[in-house]
């Protein structure tokens, strides 16, 4: 199985358009000659479009360079592309199914549409000859397999260009060329198999817009939508070992608790409680994978930083062999517990949650209303904080977790906000993301010095030299005294812009 990263552009173009000669646009010195091909594609998704419908495109193609399976997933600017090889069968490989369960929860991939392409591609070059993007004219003939269009053949022209070693900059001057020389603009529908199902996906309900002089519920369900969204991308990425995979899908959890705890008045609590124990689980369950490589990250830093001659021994070696054997442990975990019945009823529940909201009467009050919610969540942080400085010292760095834990809830409050309240919302949670962010090092320093005594003990076993792990332990811990400043001045920052969103 092999991934890249694709990032391209379709423009709408109709029969008798002639395009621009590329070699006009900034960094492009030539443009090969062009090489048809035919593609032929049989779309596979379940049978509510479950895949389609997330952004995501499963296909089988015939034809070209890159013949084989393909598992295209929203990612950044782009879509990651999971390439798998044809092979003799039509059916899924495992693999595929395998990284999809998050939206499919085993559901059977069958065939939605067809999708047969004439392609002619030229490749943009630069003055070394470097390809820069690669150009395709494609006369495009799809057919949906089932539905109410289903045998009605849809054709029409399109023209792609996507990146190869140049940046997003290229296809901006792309635009501007193609737009200049043929009154050729980017297609609405970006995805063919969108265009080709059309008549099928306008029939799944829009998402709500939040409207600050609207109703509350809307506000939040757009919120519930969206990071539902995300937890699904991010357990795919789990399943196929993305970098940052499992911290992603640990905040996507936190956000949704976040939300439903500082929105709880306008959901039945009685539906929407046992989901947020069954998100904190799940967070909890991945958490061991996140905090090692937190840690490993951490002491690998430190120790680069060090003048090489205070590292004695294997240093570097005895890290990796410390949280190694933890993280190939707590990886099998992670794939156990996406596995388990437990989260795949989860992902049923959250379905059910957003599809169709339990709200309770205050979700038809004013939308101004959800502010009042939020300043709950600041008193909550302002009486941690004030918690954790007159805490004794053996009690403080569990007070300071307490008030980073607060200060997460009210960032996560105010991104619900922030689509509809704007700056307001913003600039406060900014500041509490700042807050999270100073108090989050403190806790990772204290972690450290922890870990380091046990690496220490590890080496001395082993005949080692435990003198490094010493000069770590002692400059993390010196450093607390700026993380105190540093907490000082975000506090401080936060109070001062609450009045702009809580009065």
């Amino acid at each position: 199985m092999t991934d890249h990263h694709e990032v391209e552009r379709a423009y709408a173009l109709g029969p008798d358009d002639v395009l621009p000669d590329f070699a006009a646009l900034t960094a492009v010195a030539s443009v090969t000659e062009p090489r048809t091909a035919t593609l032929a594609a049989t779309y596979l998704d379940t049978d509510d479009l479950s895949l389609i419908c997330a952004g995501v495109t499963l296909r089988r193609r015939t034809g070209g360079d890159d013949a084989g399976w393909h598992l295209k997933i929203p990612a950044g600017d782009g879509r990651d592309e999971v390439h798998l090889p044809l092979g003799e069968s039509d059916v899924v490989p495992a693999t595929l199914a395998h990284t999809v369960l998050g939206w499919t929860r085993g559901r059977d991939l069958g065939p939605v549409a067809t999708i047969v392409t004439e392609r002619t591609t030229s490749l943009l070059l630069d003055a070394d000859g470097a390809v820069l993007a690669e150009v395709a004219d494609d006369v495009v003939v799809g057919t949906p397999i089932d539905g109410p269009a289903a045998a009605a053949a849809i054709s029409w022209r399109e023209l792609e260009i996507e990146l190869v070693g140049a940046g997003p900059v290229l296809l901006d001057a792309a635009d501007a060329l193609l737009a200049a020389a043929s009154d050729i603009h980017p297609r609405t529908e970006q995805r063919k198999i969108g265009t080709v199902l059309a008549e099928r996906l306008a029939g799944f309900p829009a998402p709500p817009e939040p409207d600050r002089d609207g109703t509350a519920g809307p506000v939040l369900h757009a919120r519930l939508l969206d990071q539902v969204a995300e937890l699904r991308r991010r357990d795919c990425d789990v399943r196929r070992g993305a970098d940052d995979g499992v911290h992603r899908l640990r905040v996507a959890c936190r956000r949704l608790r976040g939300a439903l705890a500082t929105y709880r008045p306008l959901l039945d609590r009685d539906v929407t409680d046992p989901v947020r124990a069954d998100l904190q689980w799940l967070a909890r369950s991945l958490g061991d994978a996140r905090d090692a490589e937190v840690s490993l990250d951490r002491l690998r830093g430190l120790v680069d930083d060090l003048d090489p001659d205070l590292v004695v021994g294997p240093v570097r070696r005895r890290l990796e062999d410390h949280y190694g054997a933890h993280l190939r442990d707590t990886a099998a975990g992670a794939g156990e517990t996406l596995g388990s019945p437990r989260y795949l009823r989860l992902l049923d529940q959250l379905d059910d949650l957003v599809v169709d909201p339990p709200w309770t009467d205050a979700a038809d009050e004013p939308a101004d209303d959800l502010v009042d919610l939020v300043a709950r969540d600041h008193k909550r942080l302002r009486t941690r904080v004030r918690r954790a400085r007159t805490a004794e010292p053996a009690e403080r760095e569990e007070a300071l977790h307490d008030a980073r834990k607060a200060a997460k809830r009210l960032r996560y409050a105010c991104e619900v906000l922030e689509p509809a309240w704007g700056r307001d919302a913003k600039r406060l949670r900014k500041a509490a993301q700042e807050v999270t962010r100073v108090l989050g090092d403190r806790q990772d320093a204290a972690v450290a010095r922890a870990d380091l005594l046990a690496i220490s003990e590890e080496a001395t076993a082993h005949g080692e030299s435990s003198f490094t792990y010493g000069v770590l332990h002692a400059r993390e811990a010196a450093r607390d005294e700026d993380r105190d400043a540093a907490f000082d001045r975000a506090w401080a920052h936060l109070r001062g812009t609450k009045d702009d969103l809580l009065g």
